[in-house]
């Protein structure tokens, strides 16, 4: 039983009555909490939407082409490897510092990219993909995870759709900046 109910309730109106009560209260209470939870998630996507904006305006004033930077398919593969000693690649902990709002270690990931990136070759733009191979926008991206949050498309669906959009990434089929979550991951 719960701390508020004593051994001398149960004693005086039984187990029975106590479980009916609690269920009772159950009931009632369901449709506040339940309005609750609902404005709590949506603060957190608030508080997120936030965050990442402030991230974003930070980026912009430390790293101006942070975003021509995000569309080179070397910025992938320079994620893709080893983070020094950690065992752990580059992107995983830039998906940490992205999930904490970290604007000051998001910047020293793109920072640490132009040190080693060899001189005099500026970012490129993603190359456009193969003939007839499907490309991507952020638009389109976007687009798909609403479609899949609203119950517009299937999850086995969804999961492919995903899975070629992630291979795009790497695949530099992104046409246009990448957005900052990427697609269940995320990404810068």
């Amino acid at each position: 039983m719960a701390a508020w109910l004593t051994q001398q309730d149960a004693d005086d109106y039984g187990y029975d009555v106590l479980d009916l009560a609690q269920r009772a209260a159950k009931h009632a209470v369901a449709p506040d909490l339940a309005r609750l939870e609902q404005q709590n998630e949506a603060l957190g996507r608030q508080l997120a939407q936030e965050q990442r904006r402030g991230l974003y305006q930070t980026l912009d004033a430390q790293i101006p082409d942070w975003r021509q930077i995000d569309s080179d398919p070397r910025w992938r593969q320079w994620l893709a490897q080893p983070y020094e000693l950690s065992g752990h690649t580059r992107q995983a902990w830039l998906n940490d510092a992205m999930a904490k709002g970290d604007a000051a270690r998001v910047a020293s990931f793109f920072r640490g990219f132009l040190r080693e990136a060899p001189q005099g070759q500026q970012p490129q733009q993603v190359s456009s993909a193969p003939t007839g191979v499907r490309t991507y926008t952020r638009d389109d991206i976007k687009r798909a995870s609403a479609d899949y949050l609203r119950g517009r498309i299937p999850q086995s669906a969804y999961e492919r759709l995903s899975n070629d959009m992630h291979r795009a990434i790497a695949e530099g089929r992104i046409v246009g900046p990448m957005p900052m979550r990427g697609i269940g991951k995320t990404r810068v």
